[in-house]
């Protein structure tokens, strides 16, 4: 791979990163709370301290998953042509075309799934500040939830816990250039689900506002899928893959 062509795939990888990163903010944007601040939550998804929550906070999280899924797509779309570079056998092909299927769709949902999430909590908040009656507020603010839950659902399903069964195979089958078993051990955890299942729940343990870190770490296990893509882009330089 030539100069310029690698320069502008790192470009476009970093680009991705910063658009996880984005998500990241909107997470902590929509889910942070403070010291003290009760976690408390009516029916599945509800969540008391929303009431308290600035709405500047929520506007803001919706424009960061915005904002987040432009630059995401356009990271992930050249992770997805090195690999179809770099992935040559047939057989191993199919993780490739998984792994466009995964980012197509989660370009197409997380805009939707964020907003969805902070328009729920808008409905709480504001349904309690005119009728003053919490339970109420809460019950429709989850009736919208649960209406939308079978598509975010469908959209968890393909672009966490599918990416994730895919970043895992292609760190395991080598296909993701790393030398040493200690490096794709580390690796495992560079996906949507593993982070948050192992280090996210860890921190949850922890006091505040250590505990909070929590929040960001499924959208920063997409920021790792695409620092592995810089990996593999050091790898194609340093054996002219496409030139």
């Amino acid at each position: 791979m030539n100069d310029r062509k690698a320069q502008k795939a790192k470009r476009l990888l970093i680009i991705g990163i910063l658009g996880c990163l984005l998500y990241v903010a909107g997470d902590f944007l929509f889910a942070a709370t403070g010291k003290g601040q009760t976690t408390e939550t009516i029916g599945l998804f509800t969540r008391v301290a929303y009431l308290d929550m600035a709405t500047w906070r929520m506007v803001a999280s919706i424009l960061c998953g915005f904002m987040g899924t432009l630059l995401y797509y356009m990271g992930f779309h050249q992770m997805y042509k090195l690999l179809s570079i770099h992935v040559t056998a047939p057989k191993e092909q199919v993780w490739v075309r998984l792994f466009r299927a995964a980012y197509i769709m989660g370009t197409v949902a997380w805009v939707w799934v964020h907003a969805m999430f902070m328009t729920d909590a808008l409905i709480f908040k504001f349904v309690y500040q005119a009728y003053g009656d919490m339970q109420t507020a809460a019950e429709i603010a989850n009736r919208v939830f649960y209406a939308n839950a079978p598509g975010m659902a469908i959209a968890y399903i393909v672009c966490d816990a599918g990416l994730t069964v895919i970043m895992i195979t292609l760190v395991w089958k080598g296909l993701i250039p790393l030398k040493s078993t200690g490096a794709r051990i580390l690796a495992t955890l560079c996906n949507p689900l593993m982070l948050p299942g192992i280090v996210g729940n860890l921190l949850g343990f922890l006091p505040w506002p250590v505990n909070q870190l929590d929040h960001g770490t499924e959208s920063f296990g997409h920021a790792l899928v695409l620092l592995l893509g810089l990996i593999l882009l050091k790898e194609m330089r340093r054996t002219k893959e496409a030139e």
